[in-house]
């Protein structure tokens, strides 16, 4: 099963769009990491779930289907009528914090018929998986029951969504440069006054 097949507001290509921004969050923490002024992978992990939080509040405005639901540190938004939070870590081994469920979770319109699991077990969660430099791994869609995934699926990321850094050089006319002295160190010591042997 697909998310789309599970809920048809769970469609790919908006799950692509979130990756995409989460994806670019954490690629602009790690541009601005220095290890000079105590950086580490605590201080990149923060920046990028905090820049996550910014890219995916800024898109907002951007797509009718996504909304922010609850903003802050318990991020909460929907796509569609499906409230998500994305968390760093493996998909099927969420954390007692990544299963815990907001306020506004509790609220998410049952998406299944009487008799059949309840919405309110689901929990919907975008995984993010990093290695061992902090570039992203893979990022994959989870559904929840209980602590077990009962359906995930793995974001394409090879699709060509993501620009990590501007491209926008102007074009500039060739620069004539003189020749470059060269000189091999301990033999060439002695010619201080920068003139050439022939």
């Amino acid at each position: 099963m697909t998310p789309w097949e599970h809920h048809p507001d769970l469609q790919r290509d908006r799950l692509i769009e979130i990756a995409r921004l989460i994806h670019q969050a954490r690629n602009d923490a790690l541009d601005r990491q220095d290890l000079s002024v105590g950086s580490n992978p605590w201080t990149i992990g923060c920046e990028a779930y905090a820049f996550g939080l910014h890219q995916i509040t800024q898109a907002e405005p951007e797509h009718a289907w996504l909304t922010v639901l609850q903003p802050g540190m318990q991020f909460v938004f929907a796509i569609g009528d499906v409230r998500v939070r994305f968390y760093k870590g493996a998909p099927d081994e969420p954390t007692k914090r990544t299963l815990r469920q907001t306020f506004s979770e509790l609220h998410q319109p049952s998406l299944f018929g009487l008799g059949e699991i309840s919405s309110a077990e689901l929990r919907y969660r975008i995984a993010v998986e990093t290695d061992f430099d902090g570039q992203i791994a893979a990022i994959s869609f989870v559904i929840l029951d209980g602590v077990s995934p009962i359906l995930t699926w793995n974001v394409p990321l090879d699709e060509p969504v993501t620009r990590v850094a501007a491209i926008d050089i102007p074009d500039a006319d060739g620069v004539e440069l003189s020749k470059p002295r060269v000189i091999v160190p301990g033999v060439d010591q002695d010619k201080k006054d920068g003139t050439e042997d022939d």
